[in-house]
């Protein structure tokens, strides 16, 4: 027991020392992607989201598979830990402990408010069009959007919150709500900008649609709002700094090729490459991760 609870403390220490490195990292990739391409942000959001995840699920993965098992496998059974590795391991602890707290909490402030809107029948302060759930997502749509929005309007506007549901977004955001690190806020801003342009993309099929999701936008964008969007849910009008730019590329609407929706096969067999390859050399992996473990772990 005690040897397995030494295992778990430094491999929470090495799951904090690997993802603070691998986040440090991609904070660093992105602002220079930034310098180089101010518009790079607008490109796939499946790329753009995992990125985001990426040092959460790489680190979680190395620490599951191949952190605790090589320990278990090659560590003396004489305790030989430093002050510093407890130390690293609470702070994995508070790690994950905050990434809980926050989805809590927003899951509570947007159950909180979705219940109050749908008491007063999404008449007062609820966003026009609404996404809400996480496994079972729903459109909302308020009278405001009833009342102002034309027939062929209002469907296209229900079409791109489902592109949104398609896209499993607001599962998503609890992803991104769970994995916090500090100076990833850019890379999330950026995925939701890509989100938002790549449901409007899935919403229009020809130039009449798009323009009916421009005067959507448009209309919808100048209704007072009295709420702040909640957090876990996904609305139509989510950022007005957006506004102008997704009105613009309606209103140049041409026949798009799906190209934010293509990028997922390549990823995928990638990562099957990479495990094959893992697989076939587990011995060997186990031997790197522990003499990585004894560098990084005090």
């Amino acid at each position: 027991m005690t040897f397995a609870l030494r295992g778990l403390v430094v491999s929470l220490a090495f799951f904090a020392v690997l993802y603070s490195i691998m986040s440090l990292l991609v904070i660093l990739a992105w602002h220079l992607s930034q310098r180089v391409r101010r518009k790079f942000s607008w490109s796939s959001p499946n790329f753009l989201f995992g990125l985001r995840i990426f040092p959460f699920v790489t680190s979680l993965a190395i620490t599951l598979f191949f952190t605790f098992p090589s320990f278990w496998l090659m560590e003396r059974t004489s305790p030989d830990e430093d002050f510093e590795t407890y130390v690293l391991g609470l702070c994995a602890l508070l790690i994950v402990g905050a990434g809980l707290f926050r989805v809590l909490r927003a899951q509570a402030r947007t159950v909180q408010a979705v219940n109050r809107w749908s008491a007063k029948h999404a008449c007062s302060g609820a966003p026009p069009l609404l996404l809400v759930g996480v496994l079972k997502p729903h459109v909302m749509i308020s009278d405001t959007a009833i009342a102002i929005l034309s027939e062929s309007e209002l469907e296209v506007a229900v079409r791109h919150e489902l592109g949104h549901m398609r896209s499993w977004d607001n599962l998503r955001k609890v992803l991104v709500s769970v994995t916090p690190f500090p100076g990833l806020s850019s890379l999330e801003h950026a995925w939701q900008e890509a989100a938002e342009l790549a449901a409007d993309d899935g919403a229009v099929t020809n130039r009449h649609q798009a323009l009916d999701l421009a005067a959507a936008l448009i209309k919808l964008s100048r209704t007072p709002g009295g709420q702040t969007d909640p957090m876990l849910a996904t609305t139509l009008v989510s950022s007005s700094s957006l506004i102008g730019v997704r009105v613009e590329r309606l209103l140049a609407w041409r026949d798009h090729t799906r190209r934010f929706h293509r990028s997922w096969p390549w990823g995928v067999s990638i990562l099957l490459t990479l495990a094959v390859a893992v697989a076939g050399n587990y011995g060997a992996s186990l031997a790197l991760t522990h003499r990585l473990t004894e560098l990084l772990v005090p």
